[in-house]
């Protein structure tokens, strides 16, 4: 659906460029570094619009790639800090464990005595 949207935005604005493009076919002076042309406008208007493009295009690009790599970085951190969680468990478990079975040795060890005192 917003892939359609800007689709839609993209064509329309190439259209309005199209018209604006075409109703501006008259010669223009154009001085680029010391050389001057005379060019039709819509020739000025559509190599305008064609750098405005690559420009964007490569700003993007870099923008984009830094997000990629500063999500591979954050999905790393994030896959390290479930397995530390994982272990710590596992540490914390192991350790409870060995608590709960030496309690319930001294309470068996408990329950001997005191069925022993009764005995006698």
């Amino acid at each position: 659906m917003k892939n359609q949207q800007r689709l839609i935005v993209g064509l329309v604005l190439t259209l309005v460029l199209i018209v604006f493009a075409l109703l501006n076919g008259q010669g223009v002076a154009v001085n680029f570094f010391g050389a001057q042309f005379t060019w039709p406008l819509i020739v000025v208007i559509v190599v305008s619009v064609l750098i405005g493009a690559l420009i964007t295009a490569l700003v993007s690009t870099a923008s984009m790639s830094q997000n990629k790599k500063a999500l591979k970085a954050a999905q790393k951190a994030a896959e390290d800090a479930q397995a530390d969680a994982a272990k710590n468990l596992q540490d914390a478990t192991a350790k409870l464990e060995g608590q709960v079975a030496d309690l319930q040795k001294q309470l068996a060890e408990a329950q001997g005595q005191s069925k022993g005192d009764e005995q006698k």
